[in-house]
């Protein structure tokens, strides 16, 4: 796992790690650009870029950008950097790399200052800037406070009206402060992060300005960051989960692979308790039993060749009620991990059910869709459980279970989300792009999964993943962890196959068993 620093945060890590390690600066600046240059290389090669335009300001990311403008230059790629502040205002590490830059007589680049949007354009013009332009953002790092100087709100709002060329930001977008919060900020095609990834570029609108995120390494190992990272928060990658999920005992049986049992369905939703059934038997899950209400059994018994299903009484709504408790406690007993909510419905008799259950037993319990919905004002029965409570909400749903809006969330979703996992002694997974698991101690942030994973059932199929896991581990933060990562790359893998919006939760399922083996093997 990679720490993630809040950028207000990260420079205080780095001091120390500097300090304490007798580390000079200007190496660090050295090998950050040096290693962000190799990467852009290859960008230019492979989008034929023609020229760079390096915006740079007057503190380490200029310098850091100076650096990637001298080792850029062996690419004879013609490099013109604008220099947004006086360059007499440059000091430290950033002037020694300016001078050298300078003093080198470095082909193919040069320099001017810039203090307006006339004086841009002018130069844009003079220049004769056509296709196959890159634009490489080094003016401002993570240590910006403030506002934007008028200058350059101006230049880069102009800068995003152009569609033929491609943005570069070093380290993190320049202005990005709030990741809620990206008026007038430079958007970028590519962030080049240096060493660890900054919380304000993977959340929200800070997100959607970043474009895709890389990691470049900068000589410091990244153990080194973990001992700094007080917060405890960490991006899940995929050597992470090859030991999760265990291989299956050659002397195995059905039953000693993960027993599942999952209550949920109604009329209308069989879909759901079908979507969860089938992913949770081919994440790994020796045997699955489906308790729905009786009147949806005949169609889920054909659909579910694999899966055993258990008709449960029903209402007048066709909704799951009390009078089948005891065959309910029976499975529960059965079960390894028990899945509450998938299609379930939010009529007054099943909640009852389900709040009756909770109550009763001290069980690995995964609780999903309208299930959630019978927690509200709730929640205190799992802070003495023993076996953790995972609860699998999206915004809204957390919005209800919180009592905070989504808003908030949104604007705080670190303290709000691990303040209620360790109040109530619940896993939350909050579904989202990126989802987060935490337990009030640990923040993880799960980046696989794009835009066609916004589907419906898509979150059936999450939780018939995580249950499978969680029954065969008994391990609620990795099943949860594993869980998320799974179900997001197969995802990526469908995106890559089918594109934002043409993939059916029911795709996911197939992919699972290649997606699996990949991360395991790959």
């Amino acid at each position: 796992m990679r720490s993630v620093f809040f950028n207000t945060e990260i420079l205080e890590a780095e001091k120390k790690i500097i300090e304490n390690n007798n580390i000079p600066s200007i190496i660090l600046m050295e090998n950050a650009g040096a290693n962000s240059a190799r990467f852009i290389k290859k960008f230019i090669f492979e989008n034929n870029i023609t020229k760079c335009i390096l915006l740079s300001g007057k503190g380490n990311n200029a310098g850091d950008g100076f650096v990637i403008a001298r080792h850029l230059s062996e690419s004879k790629t013609e490099i013109l950097i604008l220099s947004m502040y006086p360059l007499k205002e440059l000091k430290g590490d950033a002037f020694i790399n300016y001078n050298i830059l300078k003093n080198l007589n470095v082909p193919y680049f040069r320099i001017s200052e810039i203090s307006s949007l006339k004086e841009f354009k002018k130069i844009l013009k003079d220049t004769k800037i056509g296709k196959g332009i890159l634009i490489i953002d080094a003016v401002f790092g993570v240590g910006f406070r403030g506002e934007l100087d008028k200058h350059l709100r101006d230049i880069f709002n102009f800068l995003n009206t152009i569609k033929s060329k491609k943005v570069i930001a070093v380290d993190t977008v320049s202005g990005l402060k709030d990741y809620n919060d990206s008026r007038d900020l430079l958007k970028a095609d590519i962030t080049i992060s240096m060493s660890v990834n900054k919380f304000n570029s993977l959340f929200g609108k800070g997100r959607e300005t970043s474009g895709k995120i890389e990691t470049v390494d900068i000589g410091i190992p990244s153990w080194e960051f973990d001992r700094y990272n007080e917060r405890n928060i960490y991006e899940t990658e995929q050597n992470d989960m090859r030991d999760i999920l265990p291989e299956r005992n050659i002397n195995s049986n059905k039953y000693s692979n993960g027993k599942l049992f999952i209550l949920g369905g109604k009329k209308g939703f069989s879909g759901a308790v079908y979507l969860s059934s089938m992913s949770a038997m081919r994440t790994g899950c020796g045997a699955v039993i489906a308790g729905i209400p009786e009147s949806i059994n005949k169609i889920l018994e054909i659909k579910t060749t694999e899966v055993i299903t258990l008709p449960l009484p029903e209402n007048k709504n066709k909704c799951i009620t009390s009078k089948g408790i005891d065959l309910i406690r029976e499975k529960i007993k059965w079960s390894d991990a028990t899945l509450v909510g998938p299609g379930i419905g939010r009529d007054a008799d099943t909640q009852e059910l389900i709040i009756k259950i909770l109550e009763e037993f001290d069980h690995k319990f995964i609780i999903d869709a309208d299930g959630l919905n019978a927690l509200k004002g709730k929640l205190d029965i799992f802070k003495k459980k023993n076996n953790k409570t995972i609860l699998t909400p999206h915004y809204g749903e957390f919005s209800v279970l919180s009592g905070c809006s989504v808003d908030e969330i949104k604007k705080d979703i670190y303290k709000i989300s691990t303040d209620f996992a360790k109040k109530y002694n619940v896993i939350l997974v909050l579904k989202n792009s990126p989802t987060i698991i935490t337990d009030g101690k640990y923040f993880y942030i799960n980046r696989t999964g794009r835009e066609n994973l916004a589907t419906i059932g898509s979150g059936d199929v999450l939780s018939g993943i995580i249950s499978s896991v969680y029954s065969v581990t008994g391990d609620a933060v990795k099943s949860s962890v594993y869980g998320c990562y799974l179900h997001g790359k197969c995802g990526d893998n469908l995106f890559r196959k089918t594109g934002s919006s043409s993939t059916l939760a029911g795709d996911l399922i197939d992919f699972i068993p290649e997606t699996k083996l990949s991360i395991k093997f790959e």
